[in-house]
């Protein structure tokens, strides 16, 4: 799940739950933990459902937060405890299911004042900390702006990207949250090609005007995933150019569209970096120039 569907996703539970008490809290039986931790926020207030990048955030009334990250698949659903009541008109259009379904049990089980039910299934990374020392967690600490920031210009994007990179591919680097958070592999594979740069390119070769439209079409993509999962639509069914395409046709040449890991060294490999989908005549690879040569006749 790519940050603009967290962002989605917070919108949606926000109006159902901001300023909500929590009536009751299940979890597990099993995982005492979970229990301790959890149900301290039972009969507190919800003050605020806001997302970071792909972290989503509540914040009590007690001073106490959960940052929770999609590490692996998740559902979220929301239903009336009291089946035949009838729907308040600020949940009109927000009932279950608030993303796909992933076949769990689940996590989590939030029981508001008003009535509503909010579950959550799947297996992410669920934090709980003091809010004032949130933002000093080590995985929020370096979080970048967001695509939605305001103050995100092409210029601090590329200053950022060029910075960041290291030796890392342009790949690599898009993947980095303390530049940019939220961008996930769809719109990081969709961004290169609009640029038509290879993703296991080095930021050093990539102009300026390629960073700029890099970061215009992953704007376009964010506003797009956002729109659909606020309205409820699946984000795979939207029309991509490359990303999970491999074997179809390119819309613009009509190469096949390939499917590599792109990892440190630009090589395919099985440990290092993540699928990246391109088509390679639109997104030929880089000539790297050579500063040294190893060929002992030279």
């Amino acid at each position: 799940m790519d940050g603009p569907e967290v962002d989605a996703l917070s919108f949606r539970l926000a109006a159902l739950a901001n300023h909500q008490w929590v009536d009751r809290l299940d979890v597990p039986t099993h995982r005492w933990q979970a229990n301790v931790l959890l149900k301290h926020c039972a009969g507190k207030r919800i003050n605020q459902i806001y997302a970071q990048g792909r972290w989503l955030l509540w914040n009590f009334s007690h001073g106490v937060s959960w940052a929770i990250y999609p590490l692996k698949r998740w559902r979220w659903s929301a239903q009336w405890v009291d089946g035949n009541k009838p729907m308040a008109a600020s949940w009109s259009g927000l009932i279950s299911p608030l993303t796909e379904a992933v076949g769990r049990r689940p996590l989590l089980r939030i029981t508001l004042e008003n009535g509503g039910c909010i579950t959550l299934s799947g297996r992410p990374l669920l934090w709980v900390l003091p809010t004032e020392n949130l933002y000093r967690h080590a995985s929020l600490a370096n979080l970048g702006p967001k695509l939605t920031d305001e103050f995100l210009t092409d210029e601090l994007w590329e200053k950022r990207l060029r910075l960041t990179a290291g030796n890392k591919t342009v790949s690599q680097a898009i993947m980095d949250e303390s530049v940019v958070a939220g961008i996930g592999n769809q719109i990081k594979c969709e961004m290169l090609f609009a640029g038509g740069i290879h993703p296991a390119a080095r930021t050093g070769t990539i102009s300026s005007a390629q960073m700029r439209t890099m970061l215009s079409a992953a704007r376009r993509w964010g506003a797009a995933m956002c729109r659909a999962t606020l309205e409820g639509h699946p984000v795979r069914e939207l029309p991509r150019h490359v990303y999970d395409r491999a074997g179809e046709p390119c819309d613009s040449c009509g190469t096949s569209i390939v499917a590599e890991r792109c990892g440190r060294d630009g090589e395919r490999c099985g440990r290092d970096g993540l699928w990246s989908w391109f088509c390679p005549r639109c997104q030929s690879r880089p000539c790297q120039p050579v500063l040294f040569s190893t060929d002992p006749e030279i």
